[in-house]
């Protein structure tokens, strides 16, 4: 909510909100980020956290019922971002290591059958699809010619399609 959400009032009022929360903000950050650090384990988050909890607070401002008890609000608030943080980083962590396990096993799958082709073959492979250059550039590094370079290429691609490591379709040169 934005600064609408507060009572009717004049530009003097909403100073005095601004110089109260202010003044909230001054006293108890420091205390609150050393709680939210001591839950989450990461200074950032915490920092995060608690941030999240003081534009809450403040956006909701004008709903407090007792606003001289905004920082058990708060603290409250922190509390609930630092769960919800657990909670995300849990998510976060089984749906990450589920993919870099996948793809720990793809590399290791196609870097393995990479090992297993002929040298001028390896050789074009890695040249083109792990350094990125062009076939002139590696037909200039291998002191062949540009159609070597494509013919290497074609029969690795062929070769890891047969072992698995890749699927032929789709494929360019």
């Amino acid at each position: 909510m934005a600064v609408d959400a507060w009572p009717a009032a004049g530009g003097d009022a909403r100073r005095a909100v601004g110089a109260e929360f202010g003044a909230l903000f001054d006293t108890h950050y420091l205390s609150l980020c050393r709680l939210a650090y001591v839950l989450l384990g990461d200074a950032a988050r915490a920092e995060d956290a608690v941030q999240e909890a003081f534009l809450r607070t403040f956006a909701g401002w004008g709903r407090l019922r007792q606003p001289d008890l905004a920082h058990v609000y708060l603290r409250k608030a922190v509390l609930n971002q630092c769960r919800s943080g657990l909670r995300r980083r849990v998510t976060e962590w089984r749906a990450n290591s589920v993919g870099f396990e996948e793809r720990r096993a793809l590399s290791f799958d196609v870097t393995a059958a990479v090992r297993m082709l002929a040298p001028r073959q390896r050789e074009a492979v890695v040249l083109r699809y792990f350094l990125d250059l062009g076939e002139q550039e590696i037909a200039s590094i291998m002191g062949v010619n540009v159609g070597t370079v494509k013919s290497q290429l074609a029969k690795a691609r062929h070769n890891l399609a047969a072992m698995g490591a890749l699927q032929e379709e789709g494929r360019d040169g």
